[in-house]
């Protein structure tokens, strides 16, 4: 399609109305769909979601704005439909990219009435609070590997599914799993890898049989579910409200849901439903063909007018209908500014507390100039949202893309100022000088701060390789010591499930990972590998239950004390001072509420020496509120001043008295 200047076409072409798609008014069905070069299009009514079902095939009419639409004089809820586009004489049938709902597979969208979705006292169910994005404690999981293994004690026809998320009591050996599991740890927003409809899973295989897995980066239907992960795919319906019924119970345990977007490519490209619906329209272009900043394939103009709307509409439907708590969008470089500060708009109009946040970075080169699009260095133009601190992840264990590579935890003590830029929440602060790389957020609340996350080796992996020398005990006082400056750090704190309890990826017996021709026994890049690399293994909660136990004691001390969750960067260069603790590699910082109903000064040190460590304190006595092990020592009479005796590897936190 040769659109020579897409401003233009998007002025005289742009069709802003909120009704595209299926919709039912009464007991009749509407369906319009913006096609504005196509010059014929038919809607096709099917039974079912897959199979030779055809019920009839309608032209539609083309209208204003290059819409077409037709009205079926009748409720057409439970039925599928596609849409078949003509462009230069040719024709070919596509699932609708407004789809709300569809088939098995896909392949069809389906007409739902979204009132009949609704589990029992959904209307009732609210959306916890979160007054600040520096008040929520972010865990990420796959809905899949959550509860697949048998470890879970999750039902087994909920396995792997959305109602996993619903089953209370469960638990492996004694110790809590899955749901029960979250209460106890604390966390405050579960953050859901992709549950729309992606790609590359067959949804007619069960999903303990399917062989076949994926994060689902992939996205097919953003609009519809993923049918996999419910217990009836050909169902429509099923899958809405098994995901509404997660939802509601992660809501009535005060726990928000995030879901995690991928509006920056698509899984085809010129069999992708919005090239056939308009070529090349929604896609951006190099060379006469599609570009690649994903790395994927292609990426979405989301320049475009109607690319702008459709993303725009498709947050606002799931942060509705489906009560979302918070969106992480990925790749979000690839999003030109404007459209992310539009899209942070709607959700601040729709809920303000609604999270948001992605990744300030590309898969690749973008034709669109990167001073448009929303780079982690672009970040002052739309400082409402959130970035992932890949600056601190890489300065607390090491740089992820090598996996030998050490960090403050491990051994690197050259980059303590790099960790004192993240303890800041990467905030310009009068005492930090240089690190203008890690220096990107204009509050705190603009970073999200991490040492693991789906992506690449998990902390404990990266640890067991790149600290290799190190002790067993060593390396789990650096996994704690990382989950200290995560957690108490100025931010957003960002955790995967299982970073609690040393999770591991192992390659699957079939699999091997070198670097520099050294086997590495461990999984970093596990989007399709098998359950038996990416699932939970609870058992290893149990295994290592005085680290699950040290990550609570953290979040509850986070949750506690208001001077570790200061969202404006006045606050932080009022209240977060640094002191001299006899060793630059130490790092020690006080922390103020200034609050006269809650008056409080916090001290923390870092010792990242493999050896007990004396350490200056600010003038002041002190009492313990958690040591290396999580122990409490601040309701006994023993108090510290001058100096204090750190344990090796470890994080102290004391309470001035």
């Amino acid at each position: 399609m040769n659109i020579q200047d897409y401003e233009k076409f998007d002025r005289e072409n742009a069709y802003f109305g909120s009704d595209l798609g299926a919709l039912i008014i009464d007991d009749k069905t509407q369906f319009k769909v913006w096609a504005p070069n196509s010059t014929v299009v038919f809607l096709n009514l099917y039974s079912e979601g897959e199979g030779d079902n055809l019920i009839q095939s309608i032209p539609m009419q083309k209208l204003e704005k290059g819409v077409w639409a037709t009205t079926v004089s009748k409720n057409l809820d439970g039925v599928f439909y596609t849409y078949t586009f003509e462009y230069y004489g040719q024709r070919t049938e596509t699932v609708d990219i407004y789809a709300k709902a569809c088939g098995v597979n896909g392949d069809r969208g389906a007409v739902v009435d979204f009132k009949t979705t609704n589990p029992k006292n959904w209307d009732n169910t609210k959306n916890p609070e979160c007054k600040s994005p520096c008040d929520a404690v972010i865990y990420e999981t796959n809905v899949r590997d959550f509860s697949i293994d048998k470890t879970s004690g999750v039902s087994e026809k909920n396995r792997g599914k959305f109602l996993a998320f619903t089953e209370n009591g469960t638990s492996y050996n004694g110790t809590e799993t899955c749901l029960d599991h979250l209460k106890s740890l604390g966390v405050t927003h579960v953050h859901l890898l992709p549950v729309f409809d992606f790609a590359t899973i067959d949804e007619r295989i069960p999903i303990t049989e399917n062989q076949n897995y994926n994060w689902g980066y992939d996205p097919k239907n953003y609009n519809c579910l993923e049918g996999s992960y419910s217990t009836d795919p050909y169902d429509p319906k099923v899958r809405i409200k098994e995901f509404k019924e997660l939802v509601q119970s992660l809501h009535q345990n005060n726990i928000g849901v995030i879901m995690d977007v991928v509006y920056n490519h698509t899984y085809e490209s010129e069999k992708s439903a919005f090239h056939k619906t308009f070529p090349f329209y929604y896609h951006r272009t190099s060379n006469n063909w599609f570009s690649n900043g994903s790395g994927c394939g292609n990426e979405l103009a989301s320049e475009r007018a109607m690319v702008r709307k459709y993303i725009l509409d498709s947050v606002e439907f799931w942060a509705k209908e489906y009560k979302i708590d918070g969106f992480r969008f990925d790749l979000m470089g690839l999003i030109d500014i404007e459209t992310v500060n539009l899209i942070r708009d709607k959700l601040t109009e729709i809920n303000p507390q609604i999270l948001m946040y992605g990744e300030g970075w590309t898969g690749g080169e973008s034709p669109l100039p990167s001073v448009k699009l929303a780079y982690k260095w672009n970040s002052y133009q739309f400082a409402r949202v959130g970035l992932f601190n890949d600056n601190l992840r890489d300065a607390v264990k090491g740089e992820v893309f090598n996996i030998h590579n050490t960090g403050f935890v491990s051994g690197n003590l050259h980059n303590s100022n790099v960790i004192k830029r993240g303890l800041a929440g990467s905030i310009p602060h009068s005492q930090l000088n240089g690190n203008e790389d890690a220096c990107f957020a204009y509050n705190p609340t603009q970073t999200i701060n991490y040492c693991e996350a789906h992506d690449n080796h998990t902390l404990w992996d990266k640890l067991t390789v790149s600290a290799e020398q190190f002790t067993y005990d060593e390396r789990i006082k650096m996994d704690k010591l990382s989950a200290a400056i995560i957690i108490l750090s100025q931010g957003v704190p960002f955790l995967e499930l299982g970073q609690d309890f040393l999770r591991s990826k192992p390659n699957a017996s079939n699999e091997r990972e070198t670097l520099e021709n050294k086997y590495i026994p461990f999984n970093g890049n596990s989007y399709n590998a098998p359950d038996e690399t990416n699932s939970i293994k609870w058992n290893q909660k149990s295994e290592n239950i005085n680290v699950f136990k040290y990550y609570k004691d953290l979040i509850a001390i986070r949750k506690k004390y208001p001077q570790l969750r200061l969202s404006k960067r006045e606050d932080v260069e009022k209240n977060m001072r640094f002191f001299d603790t006899g060793d630059s590699s130490i790092i020690g910082f006080t922390l103020t509420n200034d609050q006269l109903e809650n008056k409080s000064v916090i001290a923390i040190l870092l010792n990242p020496y493999t050896n007990v460590r004396t350490a200056n304190l600010p003038e002041g006595e002190y009492a313990v509120i958690s040591n290396s092990d999580g122990e409490d020592e601040s309701k006994s009479n023993k108090k510290v001043s001058g100096q204090v005796q750190l344990d090796a590897i470890s994080a102290l936190i004391l309470l001035k008295k």
